[in-house]
């Protein structure tokens, strides 16, 4: 415990315009000693309702996910980082549990919590969104983000972690426009970075995962008992794989068409 009364820890939000999300995450942890906020351009009320809440703020032009994330971390002074998006928020549950475990100075080097996402105002057990345990809270230094866009992960090289009970509330979508427009994003970013990682899409990418992707998200990870919501996920799913594939061979066909285009002149 800080002189504050707050417990030693940066929260750490990367954000562009989520006017809409940022209050209920900032007061929801305002247990934190610090509040950094990492900003891409917004436009709305984003840095006026950062500011109001205290945080440090700092402009930096979109990077990806894990560049903008390890930014994120780096700015954080306090010797914990908790670092969130803006479109989540910490349950009473799992503020009761943060607490608790810093009564003391914790014995381990990073804390997962189980995420719940939200879709409108369904909680989703199924379909693979629950339960996701996360390692969003760690002791600075001990771990760095990774992954490959916009998939990022937090990378552990801690000494030990353990879990905290209660959910971290994640609201996902606010309806199907929302999740396709999204999804149509990570698409795009996501076969970016297969592209940079010298992956290629073959016709059996395009013809055989999208299928996959829907069949495992509605039948395995069992969807299906989340009635309209799950089936919507599976059918974004497929969506989502499938125009990740596709345009990762969009690129390939681009780049062949530009090397002949080269070679002809």
């Amino acid at each position: 415990m800080t002189e504050t009364g707050k417990l030693p820890i940066s929260l750490v939000v990367i954000a562009a315009n989520e006017e809409r999300n940022l209050p209920r995450c900032l007061k929801a942890a305002d247990f934190c000693s610090e509040i950094v906020v990492v900003d891409s351009g917004s436009t709305d009320r984003t840095l006026e309702i950062a500011a109001g809440h205290g945080a440090h703020i700092f402009h930096r032009p979109w990077s990806g996910f894990v560049a903008q994330k390890n930014f994120a971390c780096e700015q954080a002074s306090q010797p914990w980082v908790l670092c969130l998006d803006a479109d989540e928020m910490i349950s009473p549950e799992l503020r009761h549990s943060i607490e608790r475990s810093f009564q003391n100075e914790p014995p381990v080097d990073g804390f997962e919590m189980n995420r719940h996402s939200i879709y409108g105002d369904k909680l989703i057990n199924h379909s693979g969104w629950y339960p996701q345990w996360r390692l969003f809270l760690f002791r600075r230094g001990s771990a760095v983000w990774g992954g490959t866009d916009p998939h990022a992960e937090v990378i552990f090289h801690g000494k030990q972690k353990t879990r905290l009970k209660g959910d971290l509330f994640h609201y996902t979508y606010t309806g199907i426009r929302h999740h396709v427009a999204k999804n149509m994003t990570f698409a795009r970013e996501a076969a970016e970075s297969m592209h940079a990682q010298g992956r290629r899409a073959t016709w059996p990418d395009l013809l055989a995962r999208a299928p996959w992707a829907m069949f495992r998200s509605y039948v395995i990870q069992r969807g299906f008992l989340s009635g309209f919501h799950g089936l919507v996920i599976a059918a974004v799913a497929g969506f989502y794989t499938f125009l990740k594939y596709a345009m990762l061979r969009e690129i390939q066909m681009r780049e062949k068409r530009a090397t002949r285009e080269k070679e002809e002149r």
